[in-house]
């Protein structure tokens, strides 16, 4: 039981500096309609100003966006549905590019409500500026998670027949790699997309 409080605290005090990068790479939702990104689109088409969406994406595509943004604005007054239109447009170029410069590939615009609870977490406590108990939720999370891991691992560890070391082999597997990708996240070795 000593080392379970062990792995305990280093899995919280991991997840706790860990934790926003894990949100943020795991679970992107750039492409979501209610997502940051479509957010400030929202904010820079009504201020007529690129200034909020510019920090979207890399200095290499600025002239890309600055078209798109103009072609929209240009369109936008003709009716109501030339204005929906032209937004989705800029919110497609913007989210491609976007995911451009995180070195993900584009999938389409998903529908508000699509993103995921740690998402949604991450952004919350981005807005409340606390990140307490996000933390201490991952923490406990991912020490569910490891100890899970472990206690399925360690059952088949004296497996004496082949298809009970080969269920070994599998749980060892998983639990070592989760364990690797976890490390990594924390150490900043994790690819993050």
């Amino acid at each position: 039981m000593k080392s379970f409080g062990k792995t305990k605290r280093i899995a919280t005090l991991a997840m706790i500096s860990g934790s926003l990068l894990w949100s943020s790479a795991s679970f992107a939702h750039c492409d979501s309609l209610d997502g940051p990104v479509i957010e400030d689109a929202r904010t820079a088409l009504n201020e007529q100003s690129l200034k909020p969406v510019m920090k979207w994406i890399a200095p290499t595509n600025e002239k890309d966006l600055t078209a798109a943004f103009n072609d929209t604005l240009e369109v936008r007054g003709e009716s109501p549905q030339a204005r929906k239109l032209a937004d989705k447009y800029f919110f497609e170029t913007l989210v491609r590019l976007h995911r451009e410069t995180e070195g993900a590939p584009y999938t389409g615009l998903k529908p508000a409500g699509s993103a995921s609870a740690a998402a949604k977490a991450a952004d919350r406590a981005l807005a409340e500026g606390n990140v307490d108990a996000l933390a201490q939720k991952l923490g406990e999370n991912v020490t569910n998670f490891v100890v899970k891991q472990f206690r399925e691992t360690i059952q088949d560890a004296n497996a004496e027949s082949v298809p009970d070391g080969r269920k070994f082999v599998g749980n060892y597997v998983r639990y070592v790699h989760a364990i690797e990708e976890i490390h990594n996240i924390i150490a900043g070795t994790h690819d993050e997309h």
